[in-house]
């Protein structure tokens, strides 16, 4: 086998594990959820401020993603790896014993900053290619939902047995195993991949982080329209679970049917994913214009789809299990669609070093919405009914098609 041949098989174990790790993570944090009932009872608060757990999460996760995306080009992905997985352990294993839950709120807010998703993707996005980077990442934070899915049945399994102090600690000691095992298989990128320009024909789209003139990521348009269209990401995914669950019942389906419909939206996005991340790199490989290519894939696969989906389940849901299931899937498929193409972007336009501050950056925008959507969303379908609620969600997604359809105007100037 070749050095080429090594490095081509090589790329993809460094995939598997960073996958594996981001699974791990969100398959621990999906135990809160789940743990809803007991913590309420333990604590002895209202589900509203239980799930403020979620709102400290969010916040931890933007802050924690910005400054992580800046000591990357400092420090290098294992020491900030190393840093942020110990305090997310830590964290993970201070909940229990816990004296009282503002100490709680602060332990989660350090747990967002276990979210890694700017570290395995820049670490991913450095050994693949921008051919085949979308689909590159695309399969790597298709794992998110894929690790919320089995979270949800490992925790319902674990809880009834172990209690949810115990649940806690076993999937801390999970995500403590992923984490050697990356330290273990993941390596540094090779240098002529990493600072491999895109593609010939499209040169000046791309900085190598050899470049003697360092982008101002604050100055660059593109960066700040990344930013609005993951703000539009996450305010349609949180401000959607907010009150889906809710509205489903109103419906009048049993529990069994609600838990059902709420899987068969997430799991979707272990398809779509990929599948936006491929779609993208199929027009990089025919047109040679990597921006184009992922504003255009995120536009078309993704934020459009969810709209559409949003739109549509206030319509669709009321006439029975079959088509309610069918706007899940729908709605469902969307937002996961935009994340292939939105975490390579970044990498693509300023490469691996600078592409690390980027899409922290990126992170740091979309935190916001994370944040905002579940209270705004969730007052407004209370209050004007759940038509507008699912209006504001397909509105945020619609949003995110024009951020999209303006990005490959803001050609960065490098």
């Amino acid at each position: 086998m070749t050095a080429r041949e090594n490095i081509s098989s090589y790329r993809w174990a460094v995939l598997g594990i960073n996958g594996i790790l981001l699974a791990a993570v969100y398959m621990s944090l999906s135990s809160w959820a789940v743990a809803v009932p007991e913590l309420k009872e333990y604590f002895n608060l209202s589900s509203t401020y239980i799930m403020l757990g979620s709102a400290f999460l969010i916040a931890g996760y933007s802050i924690g993603s910005y400054v992580e995306g800046h000591l990357l080009a400092k420090y290098g992905w294992r020491k900030v790896l190393g840093i942020v997985m110990l305090a997310f352990l830590l964290a993970s294993v201070a909940i229990p014993y816990a004296p009282n839950y503002p100490v709680v709120l602060l332990l989660r807010f350090i747990q967002g900053w276990g979210l890694v998703v700017v570290i395995t993707s820049n670490v991913v996005s450095s050994w693949f290619p921008v051919r085949q980077r979308g689909i590159a990442n695309g399969i790597l934070l298709g794992m998110v939902p894929g690790g919320v899915a089995i979270g949800g049945v490992v925790s319902g399994n674990l809880l009834p047995s172990f209690g949810w102090q115990n649940t806690f600690l076993i999937l801390a000691a999970i995500v403590a195993v992923c984490v050697i095992l990356n330290y273990l298989i993941s390596k540094d990128a090779p240098l002529e991949i990493s600072e491999q320009k895109p593609v010939e024909q499209e040169t000046e789209v791309v900085v190598n982080d050899i470049s003697p003139k360092k982008p101002n990521i604050y100055r660059t348009a593109a960066v700040w329209l990344m930013g609005l269209a993951m703000f539009c990401n996450f305010f349609q995914v949180y401000g959607m679970y907010s009150f889906l669950g809710d509205y489903l019942y109103t419906l009048g389906f049993a529990p069994v049917a609600v838990g059902t419909l709420i899987l068969l939206n997430g799991l979707i996005g272990v398809v779509s994913t990929p599948v936006g991340g491929i779609v993208s790199d199929r027009i990089v490989s025919s047109s040679g214009n990597a921006l184009k290519a992922r504003a255009y894939s995120m536009v078309f696969v993704g934020f459009l789809v969810a709209a559409i989906g949003s739109w549509l389940v206030p319509f669709l849901a009321p006439l029975g299990f079959g088509l309610a299931s069918l706007a899940m899937i729908i709605m469902g498929w969307g937002i996961p669609a935009t994340n292939g193409p939105l975490a390579s972007l970044p990498v693509d336009l300023f490469g691996p070093k600078v592409g690390g501050e980027a899409f922290g950056l990126v992170l740091l925008i979309a935190g916001a919405g994370g944040i905002i959507a579940p209270i705004f969303v969730t007052w407004m379908a209370s209050t004007f009914g759940w038509y507008v609620g699912w209006f504001i969600t397909g509105a945020a997604a619609a949003i995110g098609v024009i951020a999209g359809l303006i990005l490959p105007a803001a050609k960065p100037d490098l």
